[in-house]
């Protein structure tokens, strides 16, 4: 470890003892500052996930702090979990920093990722650090789920599709960022530290679900492959969204398509999940379309979605 990072990598790791302490109970028998964390907190089946954020492809660090970068890989992992139905335990960071990082740059990401942390009572339990070229953060999650895993499979025609909340801020506030603005600063938040809100009420009867991370058309298309169906969405129910009409009016501002941005536009971390009409109520958030046969397409008006969300290769 370069000696621009502040200290030895031992007191950096001391330090982020410190920083992950946690006062509620979390099942850890051994965590930071050993080989290897001894977890007891598991009761049920172990789930697990991981995320890496690369830096100038994931995030800009002229546009977000060490802080944001930390909450927002933190979210990430985060919903992966939930949209499993899984209840997040704990935490595994990993990062490569180039030598010439900033001294507080380690704390103020430690800072963020237990800012998301915290809210769920989730543990830090461990990681490791490295120099690099770039920075480079994973992020491995591990939950506890009580029954059945809610996958991208179950899905079946006649469900209705819901999303928690309206997606496209983040995409909103990355036009704006990508214009060489700073405001809306609510908007350019929503895409450099989205919130995350557990779907609990989708959990409860969701027969498939997804964390939107690279857009409803890539999600939805993941669980209509996967369950071997089409999912058809109507501008008509997207638009009668409270926050519809707010983003709709940012985008004619911007000379953009808010059907873009909420359809193709990723890193919102909201819920996408199909839910059996019997089941469903107003509390599991808003309904945008409904389950059909077919073959694996998200139409929209019954026109296939030909512009795909966010695609990694």
């Amino acid at each position: 470890m370069s000696a621009d990072l502040e200290s030895s990598e031992q007191l950096i790791v001391e330090r982020l003892q410190r920083l992950f302490a946690v006062n509620f109970p979390a099942g850890i028998e051994v965590g930071i500052g050993d080989d290897a964390a001894v977890l007891t907190g598991i009761k049920n089946k172990l789930v697990a996930t991981t995320d890496m954020a690369v830096e100038d492809i994931h995030f800009r660090t002229a546009w977000s702090s060490p802080f944001q970068i930390g909450a927002k890989l933190a979210t990430a992992n985060l919903a992966d979990l939930f949209a499993m139905g899984a209840t997040p335990k704990y935490l595994l960071v990993a990062a490569a920093l180039p030598n010439k990082v900033a001294a507080n740059f380690i704390d103020e990401l430690a800072k963020g990722i237990r800012s998301v942390a915290d809210n769920f009572q989730v543990a830090v339990v461990g990681g490791d650090l490295s120099q690099a070229e770039k920075i480079a953060i994973s992020i491995t999650a591990l939950g506890d789920l009580e029954s059945k895993p809610i996958t991208r499979a179950g899905a079946q025609v006649g469900d209705h599709i819901y999303v928690t909340q309206l997606p496209g801020l983040s995409a909103a506030g990355l036009a704006i960022l990508g214009r060489g603005l700073n405001r809306p600063r609510y908007v350019v938040e929503a895409h450099l530290n989205p919130k995350l809100v557990a779907p609990y009420e989708l959990i409860k009867v969701a027969t498939a679900m997804c964390d939107i991370s690279d857009g409803v058309s890539v999600d939805g298309a993941n669980i209509a492959r996967a369950s071997k169906v089409d999912i058809s969405l109507a501008k008509s129910l997207i638009s009668e969204a409270a926050a519809f009409s707010d983003l709709a009016e940012l985008a004619k501002e911007l000379n953009e398509d808010v059907f873009d941005w909420i359809l193709n536009g990723g890193e919102d971390h909201f819920f996408l999940a199909s839910v059996n009409p019997k089941d469903a109520s107003d509390g599991m958030g808003i309904k945008i379309g409904e389950v059909v046969p077919g073959n694996g397409k998200v139409l929209l008006d019954n026109q296939e979605i030909k512009r795909a969300g966010y695609q990694h290769f």
